[in-house]
Protein backbone atom coordinates (compact mmCIF):
# COMPACT_ATOMS: atom_id res chain seq x y z
CA UNK A 1 0.00 0.00 0.00
CA UNK A 2 2.90 2.56 1.02
CA UNK A 3 4.66 1.35 -2.78
CA UNK A 4 1.31 3.10 -4.39
CA UNK A 5 0.39 5.71 -2.12
CA UNK A 6 4.21 7.04 -3.22
CA UNK A 7 3.35 6.24 -6.69
CA UNK A 8 -0.01 8.49 -6.33
CA UNK A 9 2.15 10.82 -5.02
CA UNK A 10 4.34 11.29 -7.39
CA UNK A 11 1.74 11.36 -10.41
CA UNK A 12 -0.45 14.05 -8.84
CA UNK A 13 3.00 16.20 -9.01
CA UNK A 14 3.54 15.34 -12.26
CA UNK A 15 0.57 16.35 -13.35
CA UNK A 16 0.21 19.28 -11.34
CA UNK A 17 3.04 20.52 -13.19
CA UNK A 18 1.96 19.69 -16.50
CA UNK A 19 -1.25 20.90 -15.93
CA UNK A 20 0.46 24.63 -14.62
CA UNK A 21 2.59 24.65 -17.58
CA UNK A 22 -0.22 22.86 -20.44
CA UNK A 23 -1.62 25.36 -22.71
CA UNK A 24 -3.34 25.60 -26.11
CA UNK A 25 -3.54 28.26 -28.92
CA UNK A 26 -7.34 28.11 -28.84
CA UNK A 27 -8.56 29.34 -32.72
CA UNK A 28 -11.76 28.15 -34.12
CA UNK A 29 -13.48 29.92 -37.10
CA UNK A 30 -17.36 29.73 -37.91
CA UNK A 31 -18.97 30.29 -41.23
CA UNK A 32 -22.76 30.49 -41.96
CA UNK A 33 -25.58 31.67 -44.39
CA UNK A 34 -27.10 34.29 -43.20
CA UNK A 35 -29.68 34.00 -45.77
CA UNK A 36 -29.51 29.86 -45.15
CA UNK A 37 -29.54 29.61 -49.01
CA UNK A 38 -32.22 31.38 -49.75
CA UNK A 39 -31.92 34.31 -52.66
CA UNK A 40 -35.60 35.98 -51.54
CA UNK A 41 -36.31 37.92 -48.51
CA UNK A 42 -34.25 38.68 -45.20
CA UNK A 43 -31.46 37.56 -43.44
CA UNK A 44 -31.29 36.00 -40.03
CA UNK A 45 -29.55 37.18 -36.85
CA UNK A 46 -26.43 34.20 -36.95
CA UNK A 47 -25.67 32.30 -33.76
CA UNK A 48 -21.87 31.06 -33.32
CA UNK A 49 -21.26 28.57 -30.73
CA UNK A 50 -17.61 28.12 -29.49
CA UNK A 51 -17.20 24.96 -27.16
CA UNK A 52 -14.10 23.00 -25.52
CA UNK A 53 -12.33 25.72 -25.50
CA UNK A 54 -9.38 26.65 -23.07
CA UNK A 55 -9.58 28.72 -20.02
CA UNK A 56 -7.74 31.94 -20.81
CA UNK A 57 -4.53 32.84 -19.70
CA UNK A 58 -4.73 36.34 -21.78
CA UNK A 59 -6.27 38.75 -24.40
CA UNK A 60 -7.57 37.35 -27.26
CA UNK A 61 -9.34 38.40 -30.59
CA UNK A 62 -12.66 38.12 -32.42
CA UNK A 63 -12.84 38.84 -35.81
CA UNK A 64 -16.35 39.11 -37.56
CA UNK A 65 -16.44 38.79 -41.69
CA UNK A 66 -19.23 39.69 -43.63
CA UNK A 67 -20.37 39.49 -47.09
CA UNK A 68 -23.38 40.27 -48.03
CA UNK A 69 -26.50 43.15 -48.90
CA UNK A 70 -24.28 45.51 -46.73
CA UNK A 71 -24.09 49.11 -48.25
CA UNK A 72 -22.12 50.17 -45.22
CA UNK A 73 -24.91 52.45 -44.12
CA UNK A 74 -25.73 52.75 -40.70
CA UNK A 75 -28.57 50.73 -41.42
CA UNK A 76 -27.30 47.98 -43.46
CA UNK A 77 -24.69 46.41 -40.96
CA UNK A 78 -24.56 43.81 -38.40
CA UNK A 79 -23.74 44.79 -34.12
CA UNK A 80 -21.74 41.41 -32.80
CA UNK A 81 -23.00 40.37 -29.41
CA UNK A 82 -21.13 37.98 -27.41
CA UNK A 83 -23.23 36.39 -24.67
CA UNK A 84 -25.52 39.45 -25.22
CA UNK A 85 -22.60 42.18 -24.68
CA UNK A 86 -22.68 44.53 -27.51
CA UNK A 87 -18.60 44.48 -28.77
CA UNK A 88 -19.70 47.09 -32.10
CA UNK A 89 -20.71 47.16 -35.51
CA UNK A 90 -19.59 45.39 -38.82
CA UNK A 91 -18.50 47.56 -40.81
CA UNK A 92 -17.76 50.30 -38.45
CA UNK A 93 -18.18 53.01 -40.87
CA UNK A 94 -18.02 54.13 -44.42
CA UNK A 95 -20.02 53.21 -47.08
CA UNK A 96 -19.79 50.27 -49.80
CA UNK A 97 -21.53 49.16 -52.86
CA UNK A 98 -24.75 46.31 -52.18
CA UNK A 99 -23.29 42.70 -52.75
CA UNK A 100 -19.74 43.22 -52.44
CA UNK A 101 -17.51 40.35 -53.67
CA UNK A 102 -15.47 39.89 -50.63
CA UNK A 103 -15.21 40.40 -47.24
CA UNK A 104 -15.62 42.89 -44.38
CA UNK A 105 -13.80 42.88 -42.01
CA UNK A 106 -13.36 44.08 -38.38
CA UNK A 107 -11.35 42.64 -35.83
CA UNK A 108 -12.08 43.31 -31.97
CA UNK A 109 -9.39 43.01 -29.16
CA UNK A 110 -10.96 40.91 -25.99
CA UNK A 111 -9.64 41.02 -22.58
CA UNK A 112 -9.24 37.66 -20.58
CA UNK A 113 -11.55 38.71 -17.94
CA UNK A 114 -14.07 39.12 -20.96
CA UNK A 115 -12.78 35.68 -22.33
CA UNK A 116 -13.51 34.38 -19.08
CA UNK A 117 -16.59 35.81 -17.76
CA UNK A 118 -18.25 34.42 -21.63
CA UNK A 119 -16.74 31.01 -20.87
CA UNK A 120 -18.52 30.41 -17.19
CA UNK A 121 -21.13 28.38 -18.70
CA UNK A 122 -18.78 26.28 -20.60
CA UNK A 123 -19.35 28.03 -24.43
CA UNK A 124 -18.80 31.15 -25.66
CA UNK A 125 -21.80 32.12 -28.00
CA UNK A 126 -21.26 34.77 -30.16
CA UNK A 127 -24.48 36.42 -32.15
CA UNK A 128 -24.43 38.76 -35.71
CA UNK A 129 -27.65 40.53 -35.52
CA UNK A 130 -28.66 41.52 -39.08
CA UNK A 131 -29.50 45.76 -39.12
CA UNK A 132 -28.89 46.00 -35.35
CA UNK A 133 -30.50 48.64 -34.15
CA UNK A 134 -32.57 49.74 -36.71
CA UNK A 135 -35.84 49.03 -38.35
CA UNK A 136 -34.41 48.25 -41.93
CA UNK A 137 -33.58 44.83 -43.57
CA UNK A 138 -30.73 43.21 -44.67
CA UNK A 139 -32.01 41.37 -48.14
CA UNK A 140 -30.69 37.90 -49.38
CA UNK A 141 -30.76 38.89 -52.73
CA UNK A 142 -27.00 39.15 -53.94
CA UNK A 143 -26.65 35.54 -56.07
CA UNK A 144 -29.09 37.25 -58.12
CA UNK A 145 -28.67 41.26 -58.24
CA UNK A 146 -27.13 43.92 -57.47
CA UNK A 147 -23.22 42.49 -57.24
CA UNK A 148 -20.89 45.02 -57.19
CA UNK A 149 -18.51 43.38 -59.45
CA UNK A 150 -20.69 41.67 -61.98
CA UNK A 151 -19.46 38.68 -60.97
CA UNK A 152 -22.13 36.61 -59.19
CA UNK A 153 -20.32 33.99 -58.39
CA UNK A 154 -18.32 35.76 -56.26
CA UNK A 155 -21.20 37.12 -54.34
CA UNK A 156 -22.68 35.33 -51.17
CA UNK A 157 -24.38 35.41 -48.32
CA UNK A 158 -21.70 34.94 -45.17
CA UNK A 159 -21.43 35.59 -41.95
CA UNK A 160 -17.92 34.61 -40.39
CA UNK A 161 -16.67 34.31 -37.02
CA UNK A 162 -12.86 33.79 -35.18
CA UNK A 163 -12.45 33.59 -31.89
CA UNK A 164 -8.65 33.05 -31.16
CA UNK A 165 -6.91 33.37 -27.93
CA UNK A 166 -3.73 31.73 -25.00
CA UNK A 167 -5.24 29.08 -22.81
CA UNK A 168 -4.49 26.72 -20.59
CA UNK A 169 -6.08 23.25 -20.62
CA UNK A 170 -8.53 22.61 -18.63
CA UNK A 171 -7.47 19.18 -17.06
CA UNK A 172 -5.71 16.08 -17.98
CA UNK A 173 -6.92 12.41 -17.68
CA UNK A 174 -6.59 11.90 -13.84
CA UNK A 175 -8.97 9.24 -13.69
CA UNK A 176 -7.79 6.95 -16.51
CA UNK A 177 -4.51 7.53 -14.65
CA UNK A 178 -5.60 6.36 -11.27
CA UNK A 179 -7.30 3.48 -13.29
CA UNK A 180 -3.97 2.12 -14.71
CA UNK A 181 -2.21 2.46 -11.26
CA UNK A 182 -4.84 0.28 -9.96
CA UNK A 183 -6.00 2.94 -7.33
CA UNK A 184 -9.93 2.65 -9.02
CA UNK A 185 -12.97 1.22 -7.41
CA UNK A 186 -12.80 -2.51 -6.85
CA UNK A 187 -15.11 -4.95 -8.49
Amino acid sequence: MKKKSIILIGVLLISFVLMASASANYSQTISKDQCEGRTTGEAVDTLFEFTQAPTPRGDGTLTVSIQGDYSGATSERVGVLVEGEFLGYVPESGYYDDCLCYLLTRTFTVSQQQLSKWKADGKIEVTVVQAYGTSSNVDCFCKTEYCSCGDYSKCAHINEVTLEYQGANNSLPMQQFMKILGFGKEK
